[in-house]
């Protein structure tokens, strides 16, 4: 029977000793209803029911104690069945929470992925954004080496594109999470700026 329970099946020693016991008794009680007057109804009940012999009345009581051991069995059997369903649908529905779990965090993964990739293309962008602007800075500088006035306005071109670039690399960085220690340009590290005013 599937999901029975098992606890209250009686094992074969026991059953030996509940069938003597009960063989001891019934003779016993056999025994003082035979000896009752017969218009008594213990006395009645043993003759018509028991045939008025001690081995009717130990069938009798055989059937009577197998057919109320089975009852109660089988409903502690359903009881114990319907237990056991309700424990695999709460562990099956736990599974199903668990793989649901699993595909949102691998969805996440992916998303996060794709995040830190295309910040990695910005900061990129940016970099080379600002390795352009310094190299137009110095080819302004070597193509007007003469005027002193031209140099200098050069030179704080280069100033200011270094500074663009600078920023952008640590605007790249916040997008991304990243953490950026990199100084601004022309911080010598002493509080004040060492470099020229932009």
């Amino acid at each position: 029977m599937t999901g029975e329970f098992r606890p209250w099946r009686i094992p074969a020693g026991w059953l030996i000793q509940i069938e003597l016991a009960w063989l001891i008794a019934a003779t016993l009680l056999g025994g003082y209803l035979s000896g009752l007057p017969s218009d008594n109804w213990w006395a009645w009940a043993y003759r018509t029911y028991a045939g008025g012999n001690v081995l009717g009345l130990f069938v009798l009581g055989n059937a009577a104690g197998y057919l109320l051991y089975e009852e109660v069995r089988m409903v502690l059997s359903g009881i114990y069945h319907r237990e056991k369903v309700a424990e695999v649908k709460v562990a099956e529905a736990g599974l199903k929470t668990a793989e649901a779990e699993l595909i949102a965090d691998r969805a996440e993964l992916e998303a996060d992925r794709a995040e830190a990739e295309a910040a990695a293309a910005v900061a990129k962008a940016a970099a080379a954004r600002a390795e352009a602007r310094a190299a137009r800075a110095e080819a302004i500088v070597a193509a007007q080496p003469e005027g002193e006035a031209q140099a200098a306005a050069a030179a704080r071109e280069a100033e200011r594109a270094a500074v663009a670039a600078w920023y952008e690399r640590q605007q790249a960085a916040q997008r991304a999470g990243q953490s950026f220690a990199e100084p601004p340009p022309g911080y010598d590290g002493s509080g004040n700026g060492g470099g020229a005013a932009v």
